[in-house]
C-alpha cells in the first residue's frame, strides 16, 4: 500500500467538522459526569475519538501498523485505509481540542490514550516516538526521569522496548502496561511514569458474570489487583472484556477500578452514567455525623 504524504481531503474535512462542533460538544460534556471507562478499539466507532469524548469517556484505545512511513489505524492490515492515520484520527484532533478548551476531560484530569502496535520491532516504536515528539505540548512527558503531566497520557499496550531501555531515554512520551497475570515480582521498582497501567482481562481473572450476590472470591481477587496498583503511587488499573451488566460495572467502580474497557460505548454509557450519578447522589447526602445537633 502506498501512502500519500499530504493530508487527505477526508482527514481535513473530519478535522474541520470537529473544530466546528467542539464548543457545543464541550458544553454538553461539561454537564455530564466523567466515566471511569475507555473506548476499546475506538476506531471502529462511527466517529473515532469524537463519540467517546462526547459521551464523557476517560480514554480510548487504538491499534496501528507502520505502512510506507505512516502509522495507519486498524486492527487488521487488510482493513487499513490511507487517510486513517494515528495523527489525523487522534493526535491532531486532540491537540486542537486542547488548544480550544485547555484540556480533554471535562474535569481537567488526564485523558488516557492506549496505543497498541500490531507489529513487533524497534522501528515501530521509533516511528511512534518521532510522531509523538510533534505533539509533546499536549502529552505527559518524561524528561531525564522527571514527569511533566499533560492533558493526554499515552500508554503502550502492545509491543514496546524493554523497560530498562525506555527508562534511559532522555525524553519519553509514553508509559507502558503490564498484564496482571505476568506482573513481575519486582514491579514496584518501576515508577508510574514508566509502568503506568496494570491490565486485567476480566474473563480470565474472574468467573462472576453478574447478579445480586457478589462472590467473596471476586472481592478477594480484585483486592489483590488493586493492591498491586497501590504499591506505586500514580499507577492505574484497567479491566477489559467485562460483562456489560450493571452489577459487574458497579462492583468494579465501587472498588476503585480506574478504567473499564468497552467496545459498545453507547450501551455501556447508559449503564455507567447511572452508576456514577447514583454515587454522586450518595456522596451529596449529609451523614448523621455531619449533624451538629444545633
Amino acid at each position: 500500500m502506498r501512502v500519500c504524504r499530504r493530508p487527505s481531503i477526508i482527514a481535513t474535512a473530519l478535522l474541520f467538522v470537529f473544530v466546528q462542533t467542539s464548543r457545543s460538544q464541550a458544553q454538553a460534556r461539561s454537564e455530564l459526569p466523567l466515566l471511569p471507562a475507555y473506548a476499546h478499539n475506538d476506531y471502529e466507532n462511527e466517529r473515532p475519538l469524537f463519540d467517546a469524548l462526547a459521551l464523557g469517556y476517560s480514554g480510548a484505545e487504538v491499534d496501528y501498523y507502520c505502512v510506507d512511513g505512516e502509522l495507519l489505524v486498524g486492527h487488521d492490515r487488510e482493513c487499513l485505509r490511507r487517510e486513517r492515520t494515528l495523527e489525523s484520527t487522534y493526535l491532531a484532533p486532540l491537540r486542537k481540542y486542547v488548544e480550544t478548551h485547555g484540556t480533554v476531560c471535562s474535569d481537567g484530569t488526564t485523558f488516557t490514550l492506549n496505543i497498541e502496535s500490531k507489529e513487533t520491532g524497534k522501528h515501530t516504536y521509533e516511528m511512534l516516538h518521532t510522531l509523538l515528539a510533534s505533539y509533546a505540548g499536549i502529552l505527559t512527558v518524561v524528561r531525564r526521569g522527571t514527569e511533566v503531566r499533560g492533558p493526554v497520557q499515552i500508554v503502550l499496550v502492545g509491543w514496546h522496548p524493554p523497560l530498562d531501555e525506555l527508562a534511559k531515554q532522555e525524553e519519553r512520551f509514553v508509559s507502558v502496561q503490564a498484564r496482571f497475570e505476568t506482573l513481575p515480582e519486582d514491579h514496584a521498582r518501576h515508577p508510574s511514569h514508566l509502568l503506568r497501567m496494570i491490565s486485567v482481562e476480566y474473563k480470565t481473572q474472574f468467573s462472576w458474570r453478574g447478579g445480586a450476590h457478589v462472590p467473596r472470591q471476586f472481592h478477594r481477587r480484585l483486592a489483590t489487583v488493586l493492591a498491586a496498583r497501590d504499591a506505586v503511587p500514580g499507577r492505574i488499573v484497567r479491566v477489559f472484556h467485562v460483562p456489560r451488566t450493571r452489577s459487574v460495572y458497579g462492583a468494579l467502580t465501587d472498588a476503585g477500578v480506574d478504567l473499564i474497557g468497552t467496545k459498545t460505548i453507547d450501551e455501556s454509557h447508559d449503564i455507567l452514567i447511572r452508576i456514577v450519578r447514583d454515587a454522586m447522589d450518595r456522596s451529596s447526602v449529609p451523614s448523621s455525623d455531619d449533624d451538629s445537633g444545633n
